[in-house]
């Protein structure tokens, strides 16, 4: 297709490119991770005044410097501005001015600080936003500047030229030559290449980037002769003469024969945009082999890789992955600096400062500069350490040097200096030291708190060992906050749950009854102003901004009452009960000076409303009612929750729908027993507004267990993944009659009857496919006061690790063992735990896992209502699994994507999960994933 075409637009699409930094930026606006700070030694003083017009002459020339990126009616745009910029002098450390975070919405993408007085002359630090720049845009920013500020000088203002097209033209351009049929076909041939790579041991591989350490090296100006000279005889370029050397190299550390390596790539696929300030790169992974055995027959395959790939350098690289589920794609990068340096005397050649963050675990970048050809080995610190950069750049020019001079040797017979790192060793988790001698009295007070809530949930027990697990007796996890809520009533003892679910024995509980402080009273926070919204609101906020994923996030009811209930007294009692909860009137909106989602609660709250639907069809009723459902809320304007009675021929339908920033499933029980209350005229306990919580809990031991594991889940899907995950969903039930007996076995290895089920669900999805180790999201609730009404849900994370073939009773106490240590990090934000293993996300499927398991007990509405199924039904995983107990036994219910999954899939992957519930009963010693399934 013929290239961009001016269009003089103030307002366009975001180009694939833009796209990802934007989606990075937004999720973390404090984030430097995208920040190209360069930095400029004067010579001479600076003219901050000059400095500042010649700026405003470039960013006035280059549109995409002075645009800023915005969601309009549910479409991320940017939006071109005025000619705008900060000129600072500053006294501060350059490396604090890099590491400054954008407010993309609402700041330009450029900043400047100046440095006077210094020893050598002036220096001046640009730090542009990545989304408006790469390095082949730096000659003509840096020409541009520099011919503007001689004219400023010479005391007028120097004309820059119009430019034939901007980068909103190239984005609107890059959007239409998508091409979807070369996407999925490249996406199918990159699956055939095994991902995770490892360098070293047991090192785990992980995506995306965390806190990140830079080592620069030198080429020797010999080797880097030799590098030209052989790809010249190889008709190669030098790209791949070192992509041969650094994947040799990487093959060596990971013990690897085949893997990708993205090669970051200028993306100028058209000669009108060559010149052109803006961000372009795109990461191509290219398919590296360690099997031809001499260095020449490298270069040669990896010479027909590269050209073919080439063909697909417009791919978006987070299409690729997101086509790809189950696989980061890549691990490692590649770069070859070799664009033109900015020609200007007035300044030395700009040093691009270090962010301290990483991009990939391992990216090598290889510059030509006027000091010579220097390589910079930029690696993840949380994956690898400080000596990983210079200990693998030694070996990368050692073999590059000697596999140049001697092309048609066999490899095998070049010796490295340096080998893998080791790897690390785990850590230890932590332990409850008690005295072993008779039951202290708060042990014996913890035991009859165990005996009492158990037998109010129909488990008889003696009285329990100090050892006795809670799991094991027959409790879970919201028997476990009642207790605890019980404690604090009984015994004035506040004790976290994440402190007792860590080890939640008799002994662990007297523990904390022993240490707990008195019981706190009811919170209710001071109307004086925005207080900053809890980590999991913040990330709800965020979410609501993605249009498609808006109405996943809200929480709606609806429950039919029987004919003779009172419609005016239901309505003032429902009135009453929105009215007396500060949550329910929040308003929430970003500070964008303190870059924070805060909250106020003085707004006027929501009131029901009464229609009358009893002459309407089937069809429109049913229409009406989604619509209360699923209507996002305008959280900075309204009210995040709504209630409105319809009144049917056969009684009154409450609709009940509030946003999950303000309520979670208990809340929502809350609210409709003191509606209840309230419809009786019984008294209503005072209203609680808890702060959030000041403190924050350490990630380490968690991250570490997780680590490793896929990123995904290979579920099996009838349809391939959109762009955007869907959030229509659809359900299926099943239910495994033998509970009693799945119970039993569960308590042997001290497991609930949730974890023997998610355990369960791994094996069948194991048995399934080829995947042995498994990520699923699961909620817990941190409440405090049982009469709250908030958002007080955290997501934690559990491992379900099969790898190695172990028996059913090893699966048991591996999955054990992994929710205690994600129990002891219950109060880590999930955003914390996604940024640590995750954080080069898409939007194409939930973060860290599409998997949700879950626990609920059986529950009917009070004033003889019964629950309505919701039709239509939104989801936020692809695949939520529900235990329930019940009479019958235990009720699986999934909750599915219906763009992903047809019925029939998730009856079979039900009958699946029964089946191998039944494994477990009656062969619990046997391997789990001994056998294969359809």
């Amino acid at each position: 297709m013929s290239g961009p075409a001016r269009l003089h637009a103030t307002i366009a699409p975001l180009s694939f490119a833009q796209e990802r930094l934007w989606f990075v930026n937004a999720a973390a606006p404090e984030s430097p991770i995208y920040n190209v700070p360069l930095f400029l030694r004067w010579r001479g003083e600076v003219d901050v005044a000059a400095l500042r017009r010649a700026l405003l002459a470039v960013i006035g020339k280059h549109e995409v410097l002075r645009t800023t990126y915005e969601d309009r009616d549910g479409t991320r745009v940017q939006v071109v501005g005025e000619a705008r910029v900060e000129v600072e002098v500053v006294t501060h450390d350059p490396g604090v001015e890099a590491r400054r975070g954008f407010d993309l919405a609402a700041e330009p993408p450029l900043r400047c600080a100046v440095w006077k007085g210094q020893p050598d002359g002036d220096a001046v630090l640009l730090t542009i936003h990545h989304i408006a720049v790469d390095g082949w845009s730096l000659p003509a920013l840096f020409g541009d500047l520099g011919t503007a500020y001689d004219a400023e000088l010479a005391g007028h203002r120097a004309d820059l030229g119009e430019l034939p097209v901007q980068y909103a033209d190239y984005a609107v351009w890059d959007r239409a030559g998508f091409d979807e049929q070369l996407l999925a076909h490249r996406a199918a041939e990159l699956a055939k290449v095994p991902t995770g790579l490892k360098l070293g041991g047991a090192w785990p591989a992980s995506e995306g980037f965390h806190t990140g350490e830079q080592h620069r090296f030198a080429v020797p100006a010999a080797t880097w002769e030799a590098v030209g000279e052989l790809a010249r005889k190889l008709r190669a370029t030098p790209f791949v003469v070192l992509l041969a050397a650094y994947g040799e190299v990487i093959g060596r550390w990971s013990a690897r024969d085949e893997f990708l390596v993205g090669a970051v790539t200028a993306n100028r696929t058209h000669p009108s945009v060559e010149d052109l300030v803006g961000f372009f790169v795109n990461t191509v992974p290219l398919r590296c082999t360690t099997r031809p055995p001499t260095f020449a027959q490298r270069c040669a395959e990896l010479r027909r890789e590269a050209f073919g790939s080439m063909t697909y350098q417009r791919i978006p690289f987070d299409q690729l992955v997101a086509r790809t589920p189950g696989r980061g794609l890549v691990e490692v990068g590649f770069a070859l600096q070799n664009m033109p340096a900015p020609d200007t005397t007035r300044w030395s050649a700009p040093d691009v400062l270090p962010t301290g963050t990483a991009k990939y675990d391992v990216l090598l970048i290889v510059e030509e500069t006027a000091e010579g050809v220097v390589g910079t080995l930029e690696h993840d610190t949380e994956l690898y350490p400080a000596e990983l950069g210079p200990r693998l750049a030694e070996d990368f020019v050692a073999l590059l040097t000697r596999a140049v001079t001697a092309p048609d040797a066999p490899l095998a017979e070049f010796a490295l200096p340096n080998g893998p790192l080791e790897a690390p060793r785990p850590l230890p988790a932590a332990t409850v030291d008690l005295d072993e001698s008779e039951l202290s009295e708060p042990e014996r007070r913890a035991a009859e708190l165990f005996r009492a809530v158990l037998a109010e949930a129909g488990v008889e027990i003696e009285q329990p060992a100090r050892n006795a697990n809670f799991f094991s007796l027959g409790g879970h996890s919201l028997l476990a906050v009642g207790m605890l809520a019980r404690a604090r009533r009984e015994h004035g003892a506040v004790v976290r749950p994440s402190e007792f679910l860590a080890e939640p024995t008799v002994a662990r509980l007297g523990a904390l009854l022993r240490n707990g402080t008195g019981a706190a009273q009811p919170v209710t926070a001071p109307e004086d102003g925005p207080r900053p919204a809890t980590s999991t609101q913040q990330r709800f906020w965020f979410l609501d901004r993605i249009p498609e994923l808006r109405a996943a996030y809200l929480v709606p009811t609806v429950v039919h009452f029987p004919g003779d209930t009172g419609v005016d007294e239901l309505r003032d009692a429902v009135d009453t009960v929105l009215a007396r909860h500060p949550s329910l009137r929040s308003r929430f909106r970003l500070d964008h000076k303190e870059k924070r989602v805060v909250r106020t609660t003085s707004e006027p709250p929501a009131r029901a409303t009464v229609t009358d639907a009893r002459g309407w069809d089937e069809g429109k009723l049913a229409d009406h009612v989604a619509e209360l459902c699923w209507t996002p809320f305008d959280l900075a304007a309204q009210a995040p929750v709504r209630a409105e009675l319809v009144l049917v021929a056969t009684g009154v339908r409450l609709v009940l729908c509030a946003h999950h920033m303000v309520v979670d499933g208990v809340s929502v029980r809350v609210l409709l027993d003191q509606v209840a209350a309230a419809v009786h005229r019984r008294p209503l306990p005072d209203p609680v507004d808890p702060e959030p919580s000041a403190g924050h809990a350490d990630a380490s031991e968690l991250v570490a267990a997780l680590e490793g594991a896929p990123t995904d889940v290979c579920l099996p899907h009838d349809r391939p993944r959109a762009a955007v995950q869907s959030i229509l969903g659809a359900t299926g039930t099943a239910t495994f009659a033998d509970a009693d007996a799945f119970r039993a076995v569960a308590k042997e290895s001290g497991c609930s009857t949730f974890l023997a089920t998610a355990a369960v669900l791994a094996v069948a999805l194991a048995r399934r496919s080829e995947q042995r180790d498994f990520l699923f999201a699961f909620p817990w609730s941190g409440r405090e006061h049982p009469d709250a009404v908030g958002m007080f849900v955290n997501t934690l994370v559990l491992r379900a690790d099969l790898r190695g073939d172990p028996t059913w009773r090893e699966v048991l106490d591996r999955v054990r063992r992994s929710a205690s240590v994600a129990y002891r990090a219950a109060d880590v934000p999930f955003d914390e735990v996604v940024g640590a293993l995750h954080p080069r996300r898409d939007l194409s499927r939930p973060a860290l896992t599409p998997v949700y398991v879950a626990a609920d007990d059986e529950w009917r509405p009070p004033l003889g209502g019964e629950l309505l199924p919701l039709d239509p039904l939104a989801v936020k995983y692809e695949l939520e699994l529900t235990v329930t107990e019940t009479a019958a036994g235990l009720r699986l219910t999934a909750a599915y994507q219906a763009d992903l999954f047809d019925d029939d899939t998730i009856t079979n992957l039900l009958a699946d999960v029964t089946d191998v519930a039944a494994a477990l009963v009656t062969s619990p010693d046997a391997p789990a994933c001994e056998e294969k399934l359809r």
